[in-house]
């Protein structure tokens, strides 16, 4: 075999390879690889004017970084209703005593989490976090600074 039937033999073989790593079809080159982007989800707990008003405190600190509210425009940072299956009434309002806050939830299902993400959230906040989420080193450092507990997800 002379070096162009080797170097043509390789290209089969790479080529076959490819199409089969794309899932067997002819896409090849043409695959959709750009990423998908993350959705961020935060649950909201409103069950009295005390946490309505506390929600429009944060939109309104959240406002303040452009990043995010290009993030909320664009649907990848979502607000759900915590417990928020429609029809259903929601617990009795517990009043916090002046100057506590409950803390925040964050749910992240999967991808890599920032220091940034984490710079949004407030002291004592809560962290849950499918398997698949990891942390960049700059996240976990602000995580331990700021205590805010993560909570693995079990699946």
């Amino acid at each position: 075999m002379n070096s162009s039937e080797i170097r043509s033999l390789i290209q089969e073989i790479l080529a076959e390879e490819l199409r089969g790593m794309v899932g067997g079809g002819d896409a090849g080159a043409h695959a959709d690889t750009a990423p998908k982007p993350q959705v961020r989800e935060e649950r909201v707990a409103i069950a009295s004017d005390a946490d309505l008003n506390r929600f429009a405190l944060r939109m309104l600190e959240l406002a303040q970084d452009g990043r995010s509210v290009q993030e909320i425009k664009a649907g990848r940072w979502v607000f759900r209703l915590q417990g928020g299956a429609a029809g259903t009434r929601p617990a009795p309002a517990v009043e916090q005593p002046v100057g506590s806050a409950p803390a925040e939830t964050l749910e992240f299902d999967r991808g890599l989490v920032s220091e940034r993400q984490i710079g949004g959230l407030s002291k004592n906040a809560r962290i849950r976090a499918g398997k698949r989420v990891r942390f960049t080193p700059l996240a976990q450092d602000e995580i331990r600074r700021k205590g805010i507990h993560v909570e693995r997800k079990s699946t």
